[in-house]
């Protein structure tokens, strides 16, 4: 004589759909590749003027303003706020002193260069025409400042600026707004000038 027993699969059902929920949580879902969207505005140019001993043009979505009350009277920064930057610029009148204020330069790169993963890019400039000579400096990668340069005429000027950005450093976010800024940059070495 057979005896059937009765088998209950409900416990073995929870169970079963307990620890399929459960897997279903722990296994990585891919997210698709995102893009940062930026919308660039439009490149315009006008010259600043001030009492300061150069001009140069900055662009239409940025403004040249001072933003530390007690420094010098040609200490400003040119800023974009569009895109939490600024490009803070310093003026020095050359007394037998051009090494020196190179050396500080150098030494600030120095510093920046343990950030710099992909290498810090040299550009010389020369424009004897004009007597501007100096040397830029892309700092790439999560460094705080990421591009300096400085500009002089070896006689009775000398020039710096240096990119920041209000933000944490991420060089791969910020790349695209670092390569744009820099063609203002450019500009506005380009259309520099001593008085």
């Amino acid at each position: 004589m057979m005896h059937h027993r009765n088998f209950n699969l409900f416990p073995f059902l929870i169970l079963f759909l307990f620890l399929n929920q459960q897997c279903k949580e722990d296994i990585p879902i891919p997210k698709p590749k995102s893009f940062l969207k930026i919308n660039f505005p439009n490149k315009e140019y006008h010259k600043i003027e001030s009492e300061c001993p150069f001009s140069f043009n900055i662009p239409n979505y940025s403004s040249w303003e001072k933003i530390f009350p007690n420094s010098p009277k040609c200490d400003e920064a040119v800023i974009f706020p569009k895109f939490k930057a600024e490009l803070i610029c310093k003026y020095y009148e050359l007394d037998s002193n051009l090494y020196e204020l190179e050396e500080k330069i150098f030494s600030s790169i120095e510093s920046h260069k343990k950030f710099a993963d992909n290498g810090i890019l040299k550009k010389a400039i020369e424009n004897q025409e004009k007597k501007i000579y100096g040397l830029t400096f892309e700092i790439t990668g999560n460094s705080a400042v990421n591009y300096k340069f400085y500009l002089t005429d070896q006689s009775k000027h000398f020039f710096t600026g240096e990119l920041l950005f209000r933000i944490k450093p991420n060089y791969d976010s910020l790349k695209p707004i670092i390569k744009f800024i820099e063609k203002d940059i450019d500009e506005m070495i380009s259309s520099f000038e001593w008085k």
